[in-house]
């Protein structure tokens, strides 16, 4: 005899109070999923209304290459391949291009996570954490990208005053060592830099299209730059060219006429012998120093005739000093109310210019350190050689084809920050949590924060 049993009214009630708990739940984890990845009205409103045309290449890899790749590669990056050795100088940029790669990858995910509007790392911050916590983290982002507007500027006028046109220097180029806070030197730096400032805004003004189309010129130049160091280290390293005949035939002459020369402790060496082993093996080797010194140990003399350094250096100055140069992996996703698709193109245009940078870093340092001899690589500003820029001196066919476009590199990253730092105040004026932005909260029928790119 088979009994059918039927559950008590209790214990159905139960069960049904319990299922009804578990969808009120789902629900409301459904709910507070969509509260933080789903754009509200206004959001949704403005959307329809933007002008998002910007894909990948244009909207994300270039202009994040444009901005990492800054005047520090051109005129810091020697420096600390002669100062740290080969060795120090690799597990310092591992360090370095680490630390940027896991925070693309990781603002990727989040990226692909949801919906992504204008404002980029602020709206993905805000919309995840709350928008409290969001404004805070994004003011002080904003505040960075206005200051390095002003640092890339200042490295454009130094390159423009020292190498490209040293006669501009008001008080002539003897004031170029005057670099105190109101020397003519700083002066100069002042007056020039608002110029030049002045030049930016009037572009950033034409509109971010207008921005983006000068992007590939800016980064033509330096792509060319880093191609003519390579060719520069291939071509002094051939033989039989006039710099080898010289190194040869008239050391050798030298050696056996002029004893009175040959008697003397000091020796003209190939500060640019090209790629070859023996200098690779050479700039292995630390040479950490205390300010003043020339040598590790050994203080330079008083008559300012040898090249020493000017403070003291360990492996952790020199990672504070070379970090900056692989900032700027957020420029394109600060752009993202211009782009098309902002889930797809953030993460491939922020981790392939990563990647990208991180190989023409690497790339660069093992090529100073095996086609410039040290001491020359520790001359800092170049005082061996009649102040020139290293780098470069090391370029094949001209060094103007690297003067030239290290000062693009500083006037094209410049352009990046005018850009992205009015659209992410804009954004945070937009949500409204700090009252006093809200007059930047509005855009031009272009989508121009006309009012934020004034403040900046």
């Amino acid at each position: 005899m088979v009994m059918q049993i039927h559950p008590s009214l209790e214990e159905a009630s139960t069960k049904a109070n319990k299922d009804v708990n578990e969808e009120d739940g789902l629900n409301g984890q459904i709910n507070f999923i969509n509260i933080f990845t789903k754009p509200e009205s206004k959001e949704r409103n403005w959307n329809e209304m933007k002008k998002a045309n910007l894909g990948v290449m244009f909207g994300v890899y270039l202009p994040t290459i444009q901005h990492i790749l800054g005047v520090t590669m051109f005129i810091r990056l020697a420096w600390v391949v002669g100062i740290a050795g080969l060795v120090d100088t690799i597990i310092l940029l591992l360090l370095c291009c680490l630390c940027t790669l896991l925070t693309s990858i990781s603002l990727s995910a989040v990226a692909t996570n949801g919906i992504v509007e204008s404002g980029g790392v602020y709206f993905m911050i805000s919309r995840n954490l709350g928008a409290e916590f969001g404004s805070a983290v994004g003011i002080l982002f904003y505040l960075a990208n206005t200051v390095a507007s002003s640092m890339y500027i200042i490295g454009g006028v130094e390159v423009m005053l020292l190498y490209i046109f040293p006669s501009l220097t008001i008080g002539d180029s003897d004031v170029h060592s005057d670099t105190g806070l109101w020397e003519m030197m700083s002066h100069n730096y002042r007056i020039f830099g608002s110029i030049l400032l002045l030049l930016e805004v009037i572009i950033v003004a034409m509109g971010v299209r207008f921005v983006q189309l000068l992007a590939p010129v800016s980064l033509f130049g330096v792509i060319v730059s880093v191609l003519a160091c390579f060719a520069g280290g291939i071509e002094k390293a051939i033989q039989h060219n006039g710099q080898h005949i010289s190194d040869d035939f008239c050391n050798s002459t030298t050696a056996l006429f002029c004893t009175h020369f040959t008697a003397s402790t000091l020796t003209c060496t190939n500060a640019f012998p090209g790629i070859n082993a023996q200098t690779f093996y050479d700039n292995t080797k630390r040479m950490y120093m205390e300010a003043g010194e020339s040598y590790p140990g050994v203080a330079a003399d008083d008559t300012g005739l040898e090249v020493s350094q000017d403070f003291r250096t360990s492996f952790f100055i020199l990672l504070a000093i070379y970090f900056p140069a692989v900032t700027g992996i957020m420029t394109g996703t600060n752009m993202s109310g211009d782009l098309k698709d902002p889930q797809k193109s953030i993460p491939c245009g922020t981790i392939a210019a990563t990647l990208t940078t991180t190989a023409i870093y690497y790339a660069l340092a093992l090529l100073f350190g095996a086609s410039i001899t040290g001491p020359v690589l520790r001359d800092k500003y170049g005082r061996s050689l009649d102040s020139s820029m290293i780098v470069a001196l090391l370029s094949w066919p001209s060094p103007w084809i690297v003067i030239i476009g290290s000062f693009l590199s500083t006037f094209g990253a410049a352009l990046q920050c005018l850009c992205s730092a009015p659209r992410l105040l804009q954004s945070i004026a937009k949500d409204d949590v700090i009252p006093a932005l809200a007059p930047f909260s509005k855009v031009t029928g272009t989508n121009e924060p006309f009012l934020g790119q004034v403040i900046n």
